[in-house]
This record gives C-alpha cells, structure tokens and sequence, in this order.
C-alpha cells in the first residue's frame, strides 16, 4: 500500500481485518484516517493531513497540484525523488473528492438524508450582482 503524507510517500504492507463481520478496505482506512483513491482494491492512499495541507497550500500559496505533489517526493528523497512512483493523478482525483466532501460538511448535509440541490453548495458573494439583492 503506497501512503502519501505530509512527511512524504511512503510503502508499507498492509494486514486487512478479514473477520466474519470485517468492514470493507476502503472503510478500514477511512477509519485510520486515510482515503484510499479508489475504493475497490485500494493500492494508494493519501492521509487526511496531507490532503487539509495541499487545500491549504493551493488557496493560501496558489500552489498547483503538481508543485505539490514534486515537493512530496522531494520531501521523500532529496537525492532521488525522480524514482518515487508518480501518484499525481490519483492526488487529483482524491483532492476533487475531499473538496466536495468538505463542502457537503461545511454547508450541513454531512449527517442528512437530504441531497445537495444544484447550486446548493456555492457560498453568497454580496460583491456579485444579483436580481432584487443588490442590482
């Protein structure tokens, strides 16, 4: 299993609990606070802290999914980060997912049965004309 973190990427063997009542790979690292990038036969994950890092670098410091992901590996190896496995599509894939995930929580649908509704996660923008609100 390839876990990405703020400390670098790193591989290590993983023993899945296969009990009679065992939760399903995907949950069991969620559960360990790791999301896996797909959630069958999981094989790449990436910490919770790490992802909260990269949404805090994109916004705060404008940086690309790339530079991130180039200074992960540098963080990995400083004398090789070119033979360090690139998982930078997978990092994309999993930060779209975390984005709209910590948008569901922020806007309260996270313990709801209702759906988001289209438009229903943007946040109000006073400066931005809007019909019978401010124009």
């Amino acid at each position: 299993l390839t876990i990405v973190d703020v400390t670098g990427v790193h591989f290590i063997v993983v023993n899945w609990c296969e009990c009679e009542n065992a939760e399903a790979q995907y949950i069991q690292l969620l559960r360990a606070k790791l999301f896996p990038s797909t959630f069958e036969k999981p094989s790449t994950t990436f910490t919770f802290v790490v992802l909260d890092d990269f949404l805090r670098d994109n916004l705060e410091c404008g940086m690309s999914g790339m530079n991130y992901y180039s200074k992960l590996c540098w963080i990995t190896s400083s004398v090789f980060p070119h033979l360090i496995p690139d998982r930078y599509c997978e990092l994309l894939r999993v930060v779209w997912k975390w984005r709209y995930l910590k948008l569901l929580k922020w806007n309260g649908f996270c313990r709801t049965t209702r759906s988001a509704e289209k438009g229903g996660l943007a946040l109000f923008c006073a400066a931005c004309p809007q019909p019978g609100i401010n124009v």
